[in-house]
């Protein structure tokens, strides 16, 4: 076996637990009218810093897919439901991971919260063409708590990218990452 296979194994494996997490905390969710509290963007973040931001994308992809499938099954608007955890891998391994390679935690920080606050646009806009195409559309529903979406959406990104800087580091020991993380 040669290294490529064998890093190549040990790439989807690790992609293939960081999805599994994903889907577990998205379930250990609360839900409060038309908020959710969770931490599921964890594994995605995590990833992003020991893996990359593909890998994080793809986390953030398939993690919502599966937990879209298991929640409401296939439907037209899926794709703009799984569109904005991806987005945060993506973010979060091109630009607030190498912050944190540097140590500039409060950059890292900040990155992690602009990246949530791009995904609370995203569900904003993906339950508004979700209301619109299933007819059950209401201003105040949507809109009206536009800015406690992102206040929850910039707290919950702070609360998950917090245990992210010792949670890479005992991976990237452990030799998950090759060397990538803080």
């Amino acid at each position: 076996m040669t290294k490529t296979t064998s890093f190549s194994t040990k790439r989807l494996v690790s992609d293939a637990v960081f999805i599994a997490l994903y889907v577990a905390l998205s379930f250990a969710s609360v839900r409060i009218g038309g908020f959710k509290l969770t931490i599921a963007a964890l594994p995605t973040v995590l990833c992003a810093v020991v893996c990359g931001p593909v890998d994080a994308m793809l986390v953030g992809l398939l993690g919502a897919f599966l937990e879209q499938l298991l929640t409401y099954g296939v439907t037209p608007t899926t794709a703009l439901w799984i569109l904005p955890p991806a987005v945060r891998g993506l973010m979060v391994g091109l630009l607030a991971a190498p912050q944190l390679r540097r140590r500039r935690y409060p950059l890292f920080f900040a990155l992690c919260v602009a990246a949530g606050l791009l995904v609370s646009c995203g569900n904003t806009l993906a339950f508004y063409v979700d209301a619109k195409l299933y007819h059950y559309y209401e201003y105040h529903v949507i809109f009206g708590v536009f800015f406690e979406r992102l206040l929850i959406g910039a707290a919950t990104s702070l609360l998950t990218a917090a245990p992210v800087p010792p949670l890479a580091r005992a991976l990237a020991h452990a030799g998950l990452g090759g060397g990538r993380a803080a």
